[in-house]
């Protein structure tokens, strides 16, 4: 297929979804109406229509301090592909109560960690995570790793209860993990009220930038934060002691860099050197260091501790925006699947930044296809280089280099022009 044809398909693809998810999707449609946009003839076109990251937590915070689920449930219906206005919400006690009867109606919401402040929530649909869960195995096994009962499977980082991290633990468990393989943690509580703490988090936050915290109030997030992170603690050193009691038997770990990496210095703690773990381990892990301060060498120290090699490690790009993964190559950069569309743009998410040589650098923003519950379309918070020529390891088309920043992270902090726009848009469903 040439260059022209692929690239004609693509713009049919979009405009084919548009017109589809318009008609379904509020806030698309008063987007597209305000922008004059009626069908997308090039990529250009869909750049106005792109959401914010930001979009999917333009709510009020009040509505959760103050239980507003009708109004919440509204804001979500805004930006939702499957209606959600009819939501039985007698009784609903809290955030997590909320997101429990969503799911029961096939809402199946996934919320940030809030580790930025206030959490997002995006509208999925069981479309979205058989998606999701397949993209998963399907990345392991063009890795080499098809799914196969053989290993130890050792899910390192705390349980948060969300339904969308259970669901892929069980997937990667249930294909990966052996009948007798090592227990999972078993001294954790039920992990609850996530969501809830999450708030209560994002507001104690919130109430000590604005100098209203009271000495209790911080005190009491104090204690929950202690008490969660000694669960964490005693969780890691439950599997440093399992690995070492099979440190020669294949293991395959699922986590984010900033758990696995505590968890070798807990093996460090124990005794453990580079070169006593000689299973042959697998690792996969996606996203970034979450606001963690580690070593320049961390990916390194965990790679020799637990003998991670390149061929049994599938390190991805992905966001919770997205159903489908950006896999890293040999030549360590991510490739854009099929399925997804990249746009690089300027700094403020308003036009296509310059190519030069080849090259690009800008915000990240993409359009997944196989989205069901939202529109597809997502401008990002990530600063990213790309390179248009063929990859080192031998794939053509766009790859990014590994070197992916947060604009938040940067001096000049993370401005989307549309942003504040959108925000008033969406509260405008709530108000009206």
């Amino acid at each position: 297929m040439s260059g022209t044809t692929k690239q004609r398909n693509v713009i049919e693809t979009l405009d084919a979804l548009f017109q589809e998810r318009r008609r379904q999707v509020p806030f698309l449609a008063q987007r597209a109406d305000a922008e004059g946009i009626e069908r997308i003839a090039y990529r250009e076109d869909m750049i106005p229509l792109l959401f914010p990251h930001t979009a999917y937590k333009s709510y009020p915070e009040s509505l959760i301090a103050k239980g507003n689920w009708r109004q919440l449930t509204r804001w979500l219906d805004s930006l939702s592909t499957h209606r959600v206005t009819d939501v039985d919400l007698s009784g609903v006690a809290d955030v997590d109560g909320l997101i429990d009867r969503l799911e029961a109606a096939g809402h199946l919401v996934s919320s940030s960690s809030g580790t930025s402040g206030k959490s997002s929530f995006l509208n999925k649909s069981p479309r979205d995570r058989e998606v999701s869960l397949q993209n998963m195995l399907d990345g392991l096994t063009d890795l080499g790793l098809p799914p196969e009962r053989t290993w130890h499977f050792i899910p390192v980082g705390p349980e948060t209860g969300l339904s969308g991290h259970n669901a892929m633990r069980d997937l990667l468990l249930g294909s990966y993990g052996r009948p007798d393989g090592i227990p999972l943690f078993p001294a954790a509580p039920p992990a609850a009220g996530h969501h809830a703490y999450m708030a209560r988090l994002s507001a104690v936050r919130k109430a000590m930038a604005d100098g209203t915290a009271t000495p209790d109030e911080l005190a009491a997030h104090e204690a929950e934060a202690a008490k969660r992170q000694a669960e964490n603690e005693r969780r890691l050193h439950y599997w440093a002691e399992q690995i070492l009691e099979h440190r020669s038997e294949r293991i395959f770990f699922s986590s984010q860099f900033a758990s696995l990496f505590r968890l070798t210095e807990i093996l460090r703690e124990l005794g453990a050197k580079d070169g006593d773990i000689t299973g042959e381990n697998a690792l996969t892990v996606g996203g970034g260091l979450k606001g963690h301060s580690l070593p320049a060498d961390y990916q390194a120290q965990i790679y020799r501790m637990l003998n991670i090699s390149p061929s049994r490690f599938f390190h991805y790009y992905s966001m919770q925006e997205l159903n489908l993964r950006l896999p890293r190559c040999s030549a360590e950069r991510y490739h854009v699947p099929s399925g997804l569309v990249l746009f690089v743009l300027d700094k403020n998410g308003e036009a296509p930044a310059p190519e030069s040589d080849g090259q690009v650098e800008g915000r990240a923003a993409f359009f997944d296809t196989t989205v069901d519950g939202r529109w597809g379309g997502t401008i990002t918070g990530d600063k990213i280089s790309v390179d248009l020529d063929a990859c080192a390891c031998g794939r053509s088309g766009p790859s990014i280099a590994p070197d992916i920043t947060r604009y938040s992270d940067l001096v000049d902090d993370d401005k989307i022009t549309c942003a504040g726009t959108t925000d008033a848009y969406v509260r405008g469903f709530i108000e009206d």
